[in-house]
């Protein structure tokens, strides 16, 4: 949450006077720009590792549904120099 804080950059000008709850509201928004900066490195770091297994995920998935593919025309093939006949597979259901 704290990475969506807006915080405001404004700054009084150089050696005039500040009233004090300027002073505590420059402070206060100091604390929340540094808490805004680490909550969003930290996000950053949790989505590049979420991509990461994201990726690892896919490729698997990828290699199962080659090696599937690559079994079925195996079968084609093997039955076609048999000369049988191939009865495709049907579609899973859940």
């Amino acid at each position: 949450m704290a990475e969506r804080y807006a915080v405001r950059k404004d700054s009084p000008v150089e050696g005039a006077k500040v009233p004090e709850l300027v002073k505590l509201r420059i402070a206060r928004e100091a604390a929340l720009a540094e808490e805004k900066e680490k909550a969003l490195v930290a996000k950053e770091k949790e989505l590049a590792v979420q991509r990461e297994a994201l990726k690892k995920r896919t490729q698997e998935y990828e290699k199962e549904y080659a090696s599937t593919q690559q079994q079925l025309v195996d079968l084609r093939r093997e039955a076609k120099l048999g000369g049988n006949f191939f009865v495709e597979p049907e579609a899973k259901l859940l």
